[in-house]
This record gives structure tokens, C-alpha cells and sequence, in this order.
């Protein structure tokens, strides 16, 4: 009895901090933004004027912006989660390999991982900048003429570039260590019998490797709908909102336009749309695992 009571403590030292941690920071957080959402209130103030389903009312009806920002979200999502996992696995097949050269092209294509989203932001404001007027003044090429940062087109694909060029080596490196797990006995035997390089891949290290894909492809699916740190410092939504994620939306409703209450509802409506494209995405990749 005394060592199941001395286990017990134990396990709820270990345990007790981590709860409470997610209780403080998430799950009290939750319910006073369902609290916020059926009032009208700016954030600040001390009046607070109940309306409420009023706010998921207006949302639905007469919010045109919040849902330009959706649309503009779940097309950055699905660029933004294809290209970053067919380059990451690209490049993760060919730095698996054992040898000097792989190791030090590992560390080129995480570098860019590790710095802040705000300097890469910084660095890609120049280069569109001053760095494309010079090239254009050397070379004459017309593509560094064009404005890449003004044109609603042009800068989708800006920000699509930059998100992948920055979180490249950190797929790659989740890739590699699923790919290095695949045993070589397999390869091997599929060598033996006659199967080539690209069917060697298809049917026997994708399957294998499908765990690994279904991180990758859920945190990519993650980086893309919070999309927030390079819209706010590089395009500030624009130009003319063409920019602006969900995310950003919700900052700008609660502290620009100060109507918090609002801010809350949109949040709590785009929490419930990730987790249902969330628990699909599970759904559909965990189906394709194998065990070996």
C-alpha cells in the first residue's frame, strides 16, 4: 500500500507541473475567449455589452475581410504544404547518405531554420528592394524590375518562397531520420529483384517513411493557418489586404480596431475549421502507415 501511495506521488510530481501549465495556458485562456466572444467590448474598458451569438452573426454575414483572409490562408496552405514537403523529402534523399559533403549540406539548409522569422523578413525586404534594383541597373533583366512587393500576385509567391526557403531544414532533418529508420535489408531485397531506383522508392521507402510524413505534413499544415510573423513584418496584410492571414486578421480586430469581442469569435471559428482539416489530414495519412 505505502509503495503504490509512494508511486502515486511520484507520478503526480511529474505530472501536476505539466497540467497545470496546460490548464493556465491554454484551457483557462480557452474558456474566457468563449466568455469574450458573445460580448461587445473593445478590449480595455470596464463596459461590456452581452450581444450574444451577435459576433459569429456578423462574421458569417458582413465581414467580407475575414473571409478574404481564409481564402488567402488555405491557398498559402496548400502551396505552402506541397512545395515544403516534396523539397524537403528531395533534399532529405539525397543528404541521408553517410559522407562529408551530405553533413555539411544539412547544415546549409538548416541555418536558415534557426534564424528569426523578423531577420529573414528584413533580409527579403532588401533583397526585393535595393538588391533587385541593383541587379536590374547591371543586368538590365526585367524581372528585377517587377514589383514584387506591390503586386497583389507577385507577392503571394514571395511569401510562399520565403516560408519554405526558411523551414526547409527542419522537414528535411524529420525526412532523413524516417528514412535512415528504413531497413536496409528491404532495399536490398527489392535490389535483388530487379527493382529500380524510383520503384525502390514508391514501394518500398514511401510507405515506410509515412509516420514521418504525417509530422511533417501536420506541422507544415500548422506553420501555414497561423501564418503571422512575416505578413506583419514584411507586407502588413497588403497590398490592399491581398496579404492578410487569418491570423493577422484576428490581431488587427482586437488591437487596431479594438473590438475584442469579435476578435474572439473569429478566433474560436478558426480553431474549430483547423482542427476539423486537422483531424482529416490525421485521418487520411495514418491510413497510409505500415508496419514493418
Amino acid at each position: 500500500m505505502k509503495q503504490k501511495k509512494s508511486e502515486l506521488l511520484i507520478f503526480a510530481m511529474f505530472v501536476f507541473p505539466a497540467l497545470a501549465f496546460v490548464l493556465f495556458m491554454a484551457d483557462i485562456p480557452f474558456m474566457m475567449n468563449l466568455y469574450y466572444s458573445v460580448f461587445d467590448w473593445n478590449g480595455i474598458g470596464k463596459d461590456m455589452e452581452f450581444v450574444g451569438l451577435g459576433n459569429f452573426v456578423k462574421i458569417f454575414t458582413n465581414d467580407s475581410r475575414f473571409w478574404k483572409s481564409v481564402i488567402f490562408t488555405l491557398k498559402f496552405a496548400v502551396f505552402y504544404v506541397v512545395i515544403v514537403n516534396v523539397v524537403s523529402l528531395t533534399v532529405a534523399m539525397v543528404m541521408s547518405r553517410e559522407s562529408k559533403s551530405a553533413r555539411v549540406g544539412r547544415a546549409f539548409y538548416y541555418v536558415p531554420y534557426i534564424i528569426s522569422m523578423t531577420a529573414i523578413s528584413l533580409i527579403w525586404k532588401f533583397i526585393l528592394g535595393p538588391g533587385f534594383e541593383a541587379l536590374y541597373d547591371i543586368t538590365g533583366f526585367e524581372i528585377f524590375n517587377w514589383s514584387w512587393v506591390g503586386s497583389p500576385k507577385l507577392i503571394f509567391y514571395v511569401v510562399v518562397v520565403m516560408a519554405v526557403w526558411q523551414n526547409v531544414g527542419f522537414y528535411m532533418v524529420n525526412y532523413i531520420a524516417g528514412i535512415i529508420a528504413v531497413p536496409m535489408e528491404l532495399i536490398e531485397a527489392a535490389k535483388i529483384d530487379g527493382a529500380k531506383s524510383f520503384q525502390i522508392f514508391r514501394k518500398v521507402t514511401l510507405p515506410l517513411i509515412m509516420p514521418a510524413i504525417s509530422i511533417c505534413m501536420l506541422t507544415s499544415l500548422t506553420f501555414a493557418f497561423k501564418l503571422f510573423d512575416i505578413i506583419m513584418v514584411f507586407t502588413k496584410g497588403g497590398p490592399a489586404d491581398s496579404t492578410a492571414t487569418v491570423a493577422y486578421n484576428i490581431y488587427k480586430e482586437a488591437f487596431v480596431n479594438t473590438n475584442y469581442g469579435l476578435a474572439t469569435a473569429k478566433s474560436l471559428v478558426f480553431v474549430c475549421f483547423v482542427l476539423l482539416v486537422t483531424v482529416i489530414q490525421l485521418k487520411i495519412t495514418k491510413s497510409k502507415e505500415v508496419e514493418v
